[in-house]
């Protein structure tokens, strides 16, 4: 009797935990739908509206431009038409014939985006400027056994978040040769080939349909800001495709549970940290799809994937400050404080809001070099700005969709502002001046303008679609909304930090691996009103045929 009721209460307890853990599991989900929504539904409605026309030229630079908003959703609506047929193509074949064309889609995509890319790099005359040739300098002068640049007010010591990548640039200058760019302009067309694999596979396994895949290559091909940014010696190309990869390992490990893939996310998670600070966003992300995952399957070895990541990670930073301490014998952790990026981020610089001023630079120069009273400036200028914004609320919204509207709706993302400067007496091809400075400028832009507004309405259709299934408790893999965490995540830090739109171009290209599907379901919504209009059609023909024979 009493062992029947203790089986009894510890089957109650367990029924306890279970509906707690897929209340909170659900009660996430629904926080990062709702928010994914409504960016996605704000970000839509800018993008049909109007458009911010970053040329080149810095005295247009930021040019708002108004849209035919009917253009982009008739754009919009012609994608996703061709989705569905190309999916209902597709159907007709079997397994087998689905699967062959959708490897030579992704085989004809990657050897187009190589030719394509190399072709471009090669071609443009592009020479590194600013933060560029400083990471890289420093690169060579370490190389040399000069570390001055470490010093406190030297460049390094004050960005101290570049180290990593000027690690990176170490080993690539020792294979190539110091200040030797084209090789490193090559890796990047390389970067975006495995970021087109490693999205094709992440779909493969979280979405198995063909036509996801096929359409997501061609997004990937049609993707002009990509194909602009490839020549920028930095980061960013390979934080993003390494975060692609990130985004797979984790799906594949989720789906097949070989510990493998958690290895090759810690091995890409290191290296993208390196390459670029900002990957912390992506990181979070999987910490928080570790979560996710371990309310779902109540499994503690859920939450490996987001230690493994979090730990190869941070060992990789630690990892190069420890190095560069001992090399240089100067201290890490001497840099500019991140406060001050973010009161940056407050301020109104010619009109542009929230954009690089090099104020932070400025306060901890008249400060010494010194964190903690450079800090407390910083700390004091956000405190006041705030109050400001409170007192004046409307002055607040303007400056924040200011700022977000310069960030997120310049279809290029200022890719060819970014690499607009040339090596000297270098012989510029008559084509790459005319897409710098002469009409070509104006097909692009306007090209990437109504793809940049089909990616954010498919976005949004992909969120709407996947709200209802999740409110229906369909079942779907949790590294599904990996990438829309990131995506999210990333908008709110392009709220606070200083506003650049090449720091949210990563999150537009993650975007893209849920456009197909927001195609796809736009289509088949426009074929059953379809059918919807023309069965009423017919119920009205045959009304009016009875009533003749009555009459």
């Amino acid at each position: 009797m009493i062992r029947n009721k203790l089986r009894q209460y510890a089957r109650e307890t367990k029924d306890m935990k279970k509906k707690k853990t897929e209340l909170i599991y659900h009660g996430m989900l629904a926080v990062l739908l709702v928010s994914a929504l409504a960016i996605l539904l704000v970000l839509s409605y800018w993008a049909c509206k109007y458009s911010y026309y970053g040329s080149v030229n810095y005295k247009i630079h930021n040019m708002l431009i108004r849209d035919v908003s009917w253009k982009h959703i008739i754009v919009f609506l012609l994608a996703s038409l061709g989705t569905m047929a190309v999916d209902q193509i597709l159907n007709r074949q079997n397994k087998a014939v689905q699967e062959k064309i959708c490897l030579a889609v992704l085989t004809i995509t990657c050897v187009l985006i190589f030719s394509l890319g190399t072709f471009y790099v090669v071609k443009n005359p592009y020479y590194p400027v600013g933060d560029q040739i400083n990471t890289t300098a420093f690169s060579a002068y370490c190389r040399e056994g000069n570390f001055i640049m470490l010093c406190p007010g030297g460049y390094m010591g004050m960005h101290q978040h570049q180290k990593g990548l000027g690690f990176l640039y170490e080993i690539l200058f020792s294979v190539f040769g110091d200040f030797n760019y084209t090789p490193a302009k090559i890796i990047h067309v390389l970067w975006w080939v495995l970021t087109v694999y490693a999205g094709y596979q992440y779909l493969k396994i979280t979405m198995d349909r063909a036509v996801f895949r096929v359409v997501y290559c061609m997004i990937m091909l049609g993707c002009i800001p990509y194909l602009l940014f490839l020549p920028y010696i930095y980061g960013d190309i390979l934080s993003i495709s390494f975060c692609m990869v990130m985004f797979w390992a984790a799906s594949a490990y989720e789906h097949f549970g070989q510990k493998r893939y958690l290895l090759l996310a810690g091995l890409v998670a290191s290296i993208a940290i390196l390459a670029r600070k900002n990957t912390l966003i992506v990181l979070t992300a999987m910490v928080i799809y570790s979560i996710l995952l371990f309310l779902k399957k109540r499994k503690l070895q859920c939450l490996m994937i987001g230690m493994i990541v979090v730990l190869t990670a941070g060992a990789a930073l630690k990892t190069v400050d420890i190095v560069y301490e001992y090399r240089s014998g100067y201290p890490s952790g001497i840099g500019i404080p991140s406060i001050l990026y973010v009161a940056m981020g407050l301020q109104d610089t010619d009109g542009v809001a929230g954009v690089y001023n090099r104020y932070h630079q400025t306060v901890f120069e008249e400060n010494d070099f010194q964190q903690e009273p450079s800090a407390q400036v910083g700390k004091e200028y956000i405190r006041n700005r705030l109050q400001g914004f409170a007192e004046e609320p409307a002055a607040a919204i303007d400056f924040f969709k200011r700022k977000l509207e310069g960030q997120w709706i310049e279809p290029l993302f200022e890719s060819l502002r970014a690499t607009e400067s040339f090596e000297e007496g270098a012989v510029m091809p008559t084509y790459i001046a005319n897409l710098y400075y002469g009409k070509m400028y104006d097909v692009v832009w306007k090209l990437s303008n109504y793809y940049q507004s089909m990616m954010y309405l498919a976005g949004l259709a992909f969120t709407i679609a996947a709200g209802i299934l999740w409110w229906r408790h369909r079942e779907m893999p949790t590294a599904l909304w990996l990438p829309l965490i990131s995506i999210v995540g990333g908008f709110l830090f392009s709220i606070i930090w200083e506003a650049q739109c090449r720091y949210v171009f990563p999150y537009y290209v993650f975007l893209a691996l849920y456009v197909p599907k927001g195609l796809l379901e736009t289509g088949k919504m426009i074929q059953r009103l379809r059918i919807h209009k023309k069965k009423d059609q017919n119920s009205g023909k045959e009304k009016e045929e009875k009533l003749r024979e009555i009459a």
